[in-house]
């Protein structure tokens, strides 16, 4: 808009342009993608930070870093202030830490510390603590953190024993996901390996913050792999990668129940799949679930005023191997990350039935793992 038509929109209906200014400005955000940079079909140097808007679906790249080895999950802390990254890399496996400048998106890099574990696939964080997911490790990290973004080295250092029914993927413990309980009392751990969720006590002040407090057994062969918290923190939304269902269950004092289970895949068809990643939207009237290998799709859910689930939808991901997803934030639309495909494709959502339609707008982006909104800070 020229300035002329800007000044003379603004003289003759004064009162439009604080609106339209303010739906411009609530339609910017940042997205951070996690990649792996051990792709055989493109070049990738780790992290990627795009200015977005939800309106055009336009996208700038606005900083990416260099030579991060695989930093397929990142997670901000709670300040938004900093950034840490899981490098997956087998026995040299690390966490890094940056420096974030929101305005610029810029990533400086503060620390880097080896974990003790394999290949570490999910990370939380707090103000105390780096909590790490380390699934060829079978095993769970602790760092401290202080003000500069500057990490300790690992504190506590807890190592599972177990397998499943699955001869290749569950000939031992892989622990595949940490995640704080809606009150912080509590760090849930998914044991795909096992089929085993481990809930545990959290003291952040404590220098062995993680305290063994029970664990819940899923269907055997099942493969616990990531979990969503009502706000409530009444209730688990689980996704189990290797049998390919949902998971609704109750959570009480750090007790686990089971009470409800819906399939993501149809009884009367057989391929190849691996459940990946699940979010609830902002009011948690819908919840979302992808799937990778054949199924390569993304299942709608309604949660119900009693928060069970009644699925309504189930549409191709429109790329391969759908890995995470997020939910902007005017929850109007929905970026999943197709590792395969190497692209972050755009789908719309109605608020009032929840069912996606996809735009044909994507992000290129070279193996694409993991992407959050810096705005919601996931």
């Amino acid at each position: 808009m020229t300035v002329d038509a800007r000044n003379g929109f603004r003289f003759r209906k004064s009162f439009i342009i604080p609106i339209l200014f303010m739906a411009s400005l609530s339609a910017q955000n940042k997205i951070i993608v996690g990649t792996y940079t051990n792709s055989k079909d493109c070049n990738s140097g780790g992290i990627y930070v795009f200015d977005f808007d939800e309106n055009t679906y336009d996208y700038q790249l606005k900083f990416h870093t260099d030579n991060i080895i695989n930093p397929s999950f990142v997670s901000l802390s709670p300040d938004r202030n900093n950034l840490f990254a899981v490098n997956e890399n087998g026995d040299k496996s690390t966490v890094t830490a940056f420096k974030m400048d929101g305005a610029t998106g810029t990533l400086t890099k503060t620390d880097e510390k080896p974990t003790k574990g394999e290949d570490p696939c999910f990370l939380i964080t707090d103000q105390d603590n780096i909590i790490v997911a380390n699934y060829s490790g079978g095993s769970i990290n602790v760092f401290k953190r202080s003000g500069d973004a500057q990490l300790s080295e690992v504190v506590q250092n807890i190592t599972f024993s177990g397998k499943g029914h699955h001869p290749e993927r569950q000939e031992k413990s892989h622990i595949h996901q940490v995640q704080f309980s809606q009150d912080h009392q509590y760090v849930l751990a998914t044991d795909l390996g096992s089929d085993k969720i481990y809930v545990f006590k959290y003291n952040p002040s404590d220098r062995e913050p993680l305290e063994k407090f029970g664990e819940f057994d899923t269907k055997k062969g099942s493969g616990p792999r990531h979990v969503a918290f009502n706000k409530k923190g009444n209730l688990i939304y689980l996704v189990q990668e290797l049998s390919g269902d949902l998971s609704v269950l109750s959570f009480e004092n750090g007790n686990l129940k089971l009470i409800q289970e819906e399939t993501l895949i149809s009884r009367n068809v057989h391929f190849k799949f691996r459940a990946a990643d699940v979010h609830l939207t902002d009011k948690e009237d819908f919840l979302y679930v992808t799937n990778r290998d054949d199924a390569d799709d993304i299942t709608t859910f309604k949660i119900l005023d009693n928060g069970l689930v009644q699925k309504v939808q189930q549409i191709k991901t429109t790329g391969r191997n759908p890995r995470n997803f997020a939910i902007s934030p005017n929850n109007r639309l929905v970026l999943i990350a197709n590792q395969d495909t190497n692209r972050i494709n755009i789908f719309t959502r109605d608020a009032q039935s929840g069912k996606l339609t996809a735009t044909r707008h994507s992000i290129p982006v070279c193996a694409p793992v993991n992407v959050i909104f810096y705005e919601k800070g996931q």
